[in-house]
């Protein structure tokens, strides 16, 4: 009796530990086949990048992929982005989604993910010379959009200046210049000045007051991030000037609903985030038929946004 009693220990423990080693090769097994997309952002710490990364991880859950995500701090900072792309290449990524933050010419990153047989894609903001896949919204037509309710708002008439991010981020490019496509429609409208290298930082008050000072008939500014807008309508300079920006977060919407700020393009980092790995999981499967996904951007204002956050909300 308990020689068997022993036997049958010994069976069960036999069973158990050939049960352990196989959900080890089945654990090994699925963390070799698992998908990782080496993200590079521009930035990671307002708002809006915050929310693009909610939904590439959100995204990534429902295609059986795995994020890493790594942004400078600054918008500007060309050489830490990077050294994040060239430390995701040595890691072995299955593919790079990257925001340049220069977008022309062709980095070195380019040719070496090409080498190793890593498909690049661009979110956000699109490279400018090279046919690499794109997935953001129209930031040529968020531009005009900005351009023409801030016209409305000024009845047609007047001066109105650009305050812009680096122009050598596309995004921040195709911006201003679907602003100049529409002021350049109306005969009695001009553009006093493009303020340009505000990448996701605020503009101080003493610039604000330098600008209005030098250009005093201005009444109107069209600003292509939000940070920045925020920034202005925050400093007592920014007087009764009317503004539009874009990008859809907290602090602007309730701008918006306190009318500080005029307009909003309501460009949705989530949304660019998930479609983002959506598309490569398309690419993954040899299903991705377009190289660009443009998706839609509402335009809010004080009398609709309500009726946009019913609607949009995560």
């Amino acid at each position: 009796m308990r020689k068997r009693m022993i036997m049958s220990a010994l069976v069960v423990l036999m069973v158990l530990l050939i049960w352990g080693c196989s959900n080890r090769d089945e654990s090994k097994q699925e963390a070799a086949e698992e998908y990782v997309i080496g993200v590079v952002a521009k930035s990671g710490t307002s708002e809006y990048w915050m929310s693009v990364r909610s939904g590439m991880e959100a995204a990534a859950k429902k295609y059986g992929a795995r994020v890493m995500f790594f942004a400078p701090e600054a918008e500007d900072n060309l050489e830490a982005q990077e050294k994040y792309i060239d430390e995701l290449l040595k890691r072995k990524v299955d593919v790079l989604a990257i925001s340049p933050i220069d977008a022309f010419g062709e980095p070195t990153y380019v040719k070496l993910a090409k080498d190793k047989g890593v498909p690049i894609v661009a979110f956000d903001s699109a490279y400018a010379d090279l046919d690499i896949p794109y997935i953001g919204i129209d930031n040529e037509q968020a531009g005009y959009e900005m351009a023409k309710y801030l016209a409305k708002k000024l009845d047609y008439s007047g001066e109105i200046g650009i305050v812009s991010g680096e122009l050598n981020q596309m995004c921040h490019k195709e911006r201003v210049a679907g602003a100049r496509r529409y002021i350049d429609s109306q005969p009695d409208m001009q553009i006093a000045y493009v303020e340009s290298g505000y990448s996701g930082a605020k503009m101080s008050g003493e610039i604000i007051a330098a600008q209005r000072q030098k250009y005093p008939g201005v009444k109107g500014l069209v600003v292509t991030s939000a940070v920045t807008a925020l920034g202005i309508i925050e400093s007592s300079e920014a007087g009764t000037m009317k503004i539009v920006s874009i990008d859809v977060q907290k602090d602007a919407i309730l701008a918006l609903k306190n009318k500080r700020i005029s307009g909003l393009v309501a460009q949705s980092g989530y949304d660019i985030g998930y479609e983002t790995v959506r598309y490569v999981d398309a690419l993954r499967k040899g299903e991705a038929k377009e190289n660009q996904v443009v998706l839609d951007a509402d335009f809010l204002t004080p009398e609709n946004v309500e009726g946009y956050l019913e609607e949009y909300t995560y």
